[in-house]
Protein backbone atom coordinates (compact mmCIF):
# COMPACT_ATOMS: atom_id res chain seq x y z
CA UNK A 1 0.00 0.00 0.00
CA UNK A 2 2.83 2.42 0.88
CA UNK A 3 4.48 1.92 -2.52
CA UNK A 4 1.15 2.40 -4.34
CA UNK A 5 0.39 5.67 -2.53
CA UNK A 6 3.90 6.99 -3.11
CA UNK A 7 3.73 6.10 -6.80
CA UNK A 8 0.44 7.99 -7.18
CA UNK A 9 1.86 11.03 -5.43
CA UNK A 10 4.95 11.08 -7.64
CA UNK A 11 2.98 10.65 -10.86
CA UNK A 12 0.88 13.69 -10.05
CA UNK A 13 3.93 15.75 -9.20
CA UNK A 14 2.49 16.25 -5.75
CA UNK A 15 5.83 15.77 -4.00
CA UNK A 16 7.65 18.42 -6.02
CA UNK A 17 8.20 22.00 -4.87
CA UNK A 18 5.60 24.23 -6.55
CA UNK A 19 8.30 26.81 -7.32
CA UNK A 20 8.06 30.51 -6.54
CA UNK A 21 4.27 30.58 -6.05
CA UNK A 22 1.81 28.09 -4.54
CA UNK A 23 -0.39 25.96 -6.79
CA UNK A 24 -3.23 25.97 -4.25
CA UNK A 25 -4.36 28.70 -1.83
CA UNK A 26 -6.84 28.07 0.98
CA UNK A 27 -8.61 31.18 2.26
CA UNK A 28 -10.29 31.12 5.67
CA UNK A 29 -13.27 33.22 4.54
CA UNK A 30 -15.06 32.26 7.76
CA UNK A 31 -13.77 30.17 10.66
CA UNK A 32 -17.19 29.41 12.15
CA UNK A 33 -18.96 26.12 11.42
CA UNK A 34 -22.53 24.92 11.96
CA UNK A 35 -21.61 21.26 12.63
CA UNK A 36 -19.42 19.37 15.10
CA UNK A 37 -18.21 16.47 12.99
CA UNK A 38 -16.61 13.49 14.73
CA UNK A 39 -13.52 13.45 12.48
CA UNK A 40 -12.91 17.20 12.71
CA UNK A 41 -11.31 19.19 15.52
CA UNK A 42 -12.99 22.48 14.67
CA UNK A 43 -15.07 22.27 17.85
CA UNK A 44 -11.82 22.34 19.84
CA UNK A 45 -10.34 25.31 17.98
CA UNK A 46 -8.65 27.73 20.36
CA UNK A 47 -7.91 30.64 18.06
CA UNK A 48 -10.56 33.33 17.80
CA UNK A 49 -13.20 32.67 15.15
CA UNK A 50 -13.91 35.35 12.59
CA UNK A 51 -14.72 36.45 9.05
CA UNK A 52 -12.07 37.66 6.63
CA UNK A 53 -12.18 41.43 5.96
CA UNK A 54 -13.11 42.30 2.38
CA UNK A 55 -9.95 44.35 1.81
CA UNK A 56 -7.76 41.45 2.89
CA UNK A 57 -9.71 39.01 0.74
CA UNK A 58 -9.41 41.18 -2.36
CA UNK A 59 -5.70 41.73 -1.73
CA UNK A 60 -5.18 37.95 -1.80
CA UNK A 61 -7.29 37.46 -4.93
CA UNK A 62 -5.67 40.39 -6.75
CA UNK A 63 -2.17 39.00 -6.26
CA UNK A 64 -3.17 35.51 -7.36
CA UNK A 65 -4.80 36.98 -10.48
CA UNK A 66 -1.67 38.96 -11.25
CA UNK A 67 0.75 36.05 -10.77
CA UNK A 68 -1.13 32.93 -11.89
CA UNK A 69 -4.86 32.78 -12.69
CA UNK A 70 -4.78 28.97 -12.77
CA UNK A 71 -4.01 28.64 -9.04
CA UNK A 72 -6.72 26.62 -7.31
CA UNK A 73 -8.39 28.84 -4.72
CA UNK A 74 -10.40 27.20 -1.94
CA UNK A 75 -12.98 29.65 -0.59
CA UNK A 76 -12.94 27.98 2.80
CA UNK A 77 -10.32 26.66 5.20
CA UNK A 78 -11.75 25.61 8.60
CA UNK A 79 -15.35 26.83 8.49
CA UNK A 80 -18.63 26.57 6.59
CA UNK A 81 -18.64 29.32 3.99
CA UNK A 82 -22.42 29.24 3.46
CA UNK A 83 -22.75 30.85 6.88
CA UNK A 84 -21.88 33.95 4.84
CA UNK A 85 -24.75 33.53 2.38
CA UNK A 86 -26.68 36.51 3.79
CA UNK A 87 -23.73 38.61 4.93
CA UNK A 88 -22.62 41.70 3.05
CA UNK A 89 -20.37 40.98 1.27
CA UNK A 90 -21.57 37.38 0.94
CA UNK A 91 -19.66 34.25 -0.01
CA UNK A 92 -21.27 34.61 -3.45
CA UNK A 93 -19.79 38.12 -3.76
CA UNK A 94 -16.39 36.68 -2.88
CA UNK A 95 -16.66 33.93 -5.48
CA UNK A 96 -17.87 36.41 -8.11
CA UNK A 97 -14.99 38.76 -7.35
CA UNK A 98 -12.44 35.98 -7.79
CA UNK A 99 -14.05 34.97 -11.08
CA UNK A 100 -14.17 38.61 -12.26
CA UNK A 101 -10.39 38.70 -11.87
CA UNK A 102 -10.05 35.79 -14.27
CA UNK A 103 -9.33 32.97 -11.82
CA UNK A 104 -10.11 29.64 -13.45
CA UNK A 105 -10.28 27.24 -10.50
CA UNK A 106 -12.38 28.66 -7.65
CA UNK A 107 -13.75 25.92 -5.41
CA UNK A 108 -15.72 25.49 -2.21
CA UNK A 109 -16.17 22.93 0.57
CA UNK A 110 -19.57 22.65 2.25
CA UNK A 111 -21.69 20.31 4.34
CA UNK A 112 -24.73 21.43 2.27
CA UNK A 113 -27.02 21.86 5.30
CA UNK A 114 -27.32 25.57 4.48
CA UNK A 115 -27.38 25.12 0.71
CA UNK A 116 -31.04 25.96 0.11
CA UNK A 117 -32.58 26.72 -3.30
CA UNK A 118 -31.51 30.36 -3.29
CA UNK A 119 -27.95 29.48 -2.29
CA UNK A 120 -27.74 26.84 -5.01
CA UNK A 121 -28.82 29.35 -7.65
CA UNK A 122 -26.36 31.96 -6.43
CA UNK A 123 -23.50 29.45 -6.39
CA UNK A 124 -24.19 28.75 -10.05
CA UNK A 125 -24.57 32.43 -10.96
CA UNK A 126 -21.39 33.38 -9.07
CA UNK A 127 -19.33 31.26 -11.46
CA UNK A 128 -18.04 28.76 -8.88
CA UNK A 129 -15.97 26.10 -10.66
CA UNK A 130 -16.46 23.19 -8.24
CA UNK A 131 -18.05 22.34 -4.92
CA UNK A 132 -17.04 19.48 -2.59
CA UNK A 133 -19.93 18.41 -0.39
CA UNK A 134 -19.09 16.38 2.71
CA UNK A 135 -21.72 13.75 3.49
CA UNK A 136 -19.55 10.76 4.52
CA UNK A 137 -22.35 8.23 4.92
CA UNK A 138 -25.05 6.34 3.05
CA UNK A 139 -27.28 5.71 6.07
CA UNK A 140 -28.90 8.47 8.16
CA UNK A 141 -27.88 6.91 11.49
CA UNK A 142 -24.24 6.73 10.40
CA UNK A 143 -24.41 10.32 9.18
CA UNK A 144 -25.78 11.42 12.57
CA UNK A 145 -22.77 9.90 14.33
CA UNK A 146 -20.27 11.51 11.95
CA UNK A 147 -21.81 14.81 10.89
CA UNK A 148 -22.96 15.77 14.38
CA UNK A 149 -25.61 18.47 14.30
CA UNK A 150 -26.36 17.98 10.62
CA UNK A 151 -29.43 16.70 8.84
CA UNK A 152 -28.83 13.82 6.42
CA UNK A 153 -32.03 14.25 4.42
CA UNK A 154 -31.46 17.98 4.06
CA UNK A 155 -27.83 17.54 2.92
CA UNK A 156 -28.83 14.90 0.36
CA UNK A 157 -31.84 16.80 -0.98
CA UNK A 158 -29.91 20.08 -1.19
CA UNK A 159 -27.17 18.34 -3.16
CA UNK A 160 -29.65 16.68 -5.50
CA UNK A 161 -31.35 20.04 -6.05
CA UNK A 162 -28.05 21.68 -7.01
CA UNK A 163 -27.41 18.93 -9.57
CA UNK A 164 -30.94 19.35 -10.95
CA UNK A 165 -30.71 23.14 -11.04
CA UNK A 166 -27.47 23.01 -13.00
CA UNK A 167 -29.30 21.10 -15.73
CA UNK A 168 -32.28 23.46 -15.67
CA UNK A 169 -29.96 26.46 -15.97
CA UNK A 170 -27.88 24.68 -18.61
CA UNK A 171 -24.75 25.27 -16.57
CA UNK A 172 -21.67 23.07 -16.46
CA UNK A 173 -20.50 24.63 -13.21
CA UNK A 174 -20.04 24.14 -10.39
CA UNK A 175 -18.81 20.60 -10.87
CA UNK A 176 -20.33 18.66 -7.97
CA UNK A 177 -18.15 16.34 -5.89
CA UNK A 178 -19.64 14.41 -2.98
CA UNK A 179 -17.02 13.54 -0.38
CA UNK A 180 -16.66 10.49 1.85
CA UNK A 181 -13.98 10.43 4.56
CA UNK A 182 -13.32 6.72 5.00
CA UNK A 183 -13.37 5.51 8.62
CA UNK A 184 -14.20 2.33 10.52
CA UNK A 185 -17.71 3.59 11.20
CA UNK A 186 -18.67 4.07 7.55
CA UNK A 187 -16.37 1.94 5.41
CA UNK A 188 -19.04 -0.73 4.83
CA UNK A 189 -21.19 1.97 3.17
CA UNK A 190 -18.54 3.16 0.72
CA UNK A 191 -19.60 1.13 -2.32
CA UNK A 192 -23.28 2.04 -1.92
CA UNK A 193 -22.27 5.69 -1.50
CA UNK A 194 -20.19 5.67 -4.69
CA UNK A 195 -22.89 3.91 -6.71
CA UNK A 196 -25.71 6.18 -5.54
CA UNK A 197 -23.95 9.49 -6.08
CA UNK A 198 -22.44 8.50 -9.40
CA UNK A 199 -25.93 7.62 -10.58
CA UNK A 200 -27.11 11.10 -9.54
CA UNK A 201 -24.48 12.72 -11.72
CA UNK A 202 -21.98 13.64 -9.01
CA UNK A 203 -18.31 12.79 -8.86
CA UNK A 204 -17.33 10.97 -5.68
CA UNK A 205 -14.23 11.80 -3.67
CA UNK A 206 -13.03 9.16 -1.19
CA UNK A 207 -10.32 10.41 1.12
CA UNK A 208 -8.49 9.07 4.17
CA UNK A 209 -9.11 10.38 7.66
CA UNK A 210 -6.53 12.86 8.94
CA UNK A 211 -5.39 13.27 12.53
CA UNK A 212 -5.16 17.07 12.36
CA UNK A 213 -1.48 16.82 13.26
CA UNK A 214 -2.12 14.35 16.07
CA UNK A 215 -5.15 16.01 17.66
CA UNK A 216 -7.44 13.01 17.04
CA UNK A 217 -6.88 9.31 16.51
CA UNK A 218 -6.49 8.21 12.89
CA UNK A 219 -5.61 4.48 12.94
CA UNK A 220 -5.38 4.47 9.14
CA UNK A 221 -2.09 6.40 9.35
CA UNK A 222 0.08 3.32 9.67
CA UNK A 223 3.39 4.34 8.10
CA UNK A 224 6.41 5.10 10.27
CA UNK A 225 8.54 8.24 10.08
CA UNK A 226 11.33 6.14 8.56
CA UNK A 227 9.09 5.81 5.49
CA UNK A 228 8.11 9.48 5.41
CA UNK A 229 8.00 11.43 2.16
CA UNK A 230 7.47 15.17 1.53
CA UNK A 231 3.97 16.37 2.35
CA UNK A 232 1.78 17.48 -0.54
CA UNK A 233 0.32 20.31 1.54
CA UNK A 234 3.77 21.65 2.34
CA UNK A 235 4.98 21.35 -1.25
CA UNK A 236 2.02 22.86 -3.09
CA UNK A 237 -0.40 24.75 -0.84
CA UNK A 238 -0.67 27.96 1.16
CA UNK A 239 -3.23 28.25 3.99
CA UNK A 240 -4.35 31.72 5.11
CA UNK A 241 -6.46 32.36 8.22
CA UNK A 242 -9.27 34.94 8.39
CA UNK A 243 -6.83 37.38 10.03
CA UNK A 244 -4.27 37.05 7.24
CA UNK A 245 -1.83 34.81 9.08
CA UNK A 246 -0.22 32.14 6.89
CA UNK A 247 0.12 28.84 8.75
CA UNK A 248 1.97 25.58 8.25
CA UNK A 249 -0.65 23.77 6.20
CA UNK A 250 -4.28 22.68 5.88
CA UNK A 251 -4.31 20.84 9.23
CA UNK A 252 -2.74 23.60 11.33
CA UNK A 253 -6.08 24.40 12.97
CA UNK A 254 -4.82 26.70 15.72
CA UNK A 255 -2.13 28.47 13.68
CA UNK A 256 0.65 26.96 15.76
CA UNK A 257 3.26 28.06 13.24
CA UNK A 258 3.01 31.46 11.58
CA UNK A 259 4.95 31.77 8.34
CA UNK A 260 3.89 35.33 7.60
CA UNK A 261 1.09 37.88 7.50
CA UNK A 262 -0.65 38.85 4.25
CA UNK A 263 -1.77 42.15 5.78
CA UNK A 264 1.83 43.31 5.46
CA UNK A 265 3.43 40.88 3.02
CA UNK A 266 2.70 39.49 -0.41
CA UNK A 267 1.81 35.83 -0.92
CA UNK A 268 4.96 35.41 -2.97
CA UNK A 269 7.10 36.89 -0.20
CA UNK A 270 5.67 34.52 2.42
CA UNK A 271 5.85 31.51 0.08
CA UNK A 272 9.53 32.15 -0.55
CA UNK A 273 10.36 32.86 3.09
CA UNK A 274 9.63 30.54 6.03
CA UNK A 275 7.44 28.25 3.91
CA UNK A 276 10.31 27.70 1.49
CA UNK A 277 12.50 26.69 4.41
CA UNK A 278 9.85 24.14 5.41
CA UNK A 279 9.71 22.75 1.88
CA UNK A 280 13.47 22.36 1.82
CA UNK A 281 13.34 20.42 5.08
CA UNK A 282 10.78 18.07 3.53
CA UNK A 283 12.75 17.61 0.32
CA UNK A 284 15.99 16.94 2.19
CA UNK A 285 14.16 14.67 4.68
CA UNK A 286 15.34 16.86 7.53
CA UNK A 287 12.07 16.32 9.37
CA UNK A 288 13.73 16.87 12.74
CA UNK A 289 14.17 20.54 11.81
CA UNK A 290 10.45 21.17 11.21
CA UNK A 291 8.17 23.08 13.64
CA UNK A 292 6.78 20.93 16.44
CA UNK A 293 3.29 20.60 14.96
CA UNK A 294 4.82 19.41 11.66
CA UNK A 295 7.70 17.35 13.03
CA UNK A 296 5.64 14.47 14.41
CA UNK A 297 2.64 14.81 12.09
CA UNK A 298 1.55 11.71 10.16
CA UNK A 299 -0.99 13.40 7.91
CA UNK A 300 1.48 13.55 5.01
CA UNK A 301 0.29 10.03 4.12
CA UNK A 302 -3.36 11.15 4.04
CA UNK A 303 -2.97 14.16 1.73
CA UNK A 304 -4.58 12.34 -1.20
CA UNK A 305 -7.92 11.08 -2.48
CA UNK A 306 -9.52 8.65 -4.93
CA UNK A 307 -12.15 9.86 -7.40
CA UNK A 308 -15.05 7.93 -8.92
CA UNK A 309 -17.05 8.88 -11.99
CA UNK A 310 -19.83 6.79 -13.51
CA UNK A 311 -18.44 5.28 -16.69
CA UNK A 312 -20.56 5.65 -19.81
Amino acid sequence: MKDKILEIQKKKGRLEDAGDFPKVVLIDTVSYCNLKCSMCVHKKMKRKKGIIPWDLFTKIIDEIAEVDKSVRVWMVFFGEALLLKRKKPSIFDMIAYAKSKGLTDVVLNSNANLMDEEASKRLILSGLDAIYIGIDAFQPDTYAKIRVGGNYEKAVQNTLYLIKLKKLMNSGNPEVFVQFVEMDINQNEKEDFIKFWNQQGALVKIRPKVSWSGLIDAPNLVLDHEERWPCYWAMRTMSITDTGKVVTCAVDLDAKFIAGDINYQSLKEVWNGKLKALRQCHLLKQFHALPENCKECKDWQAARADYYLLST
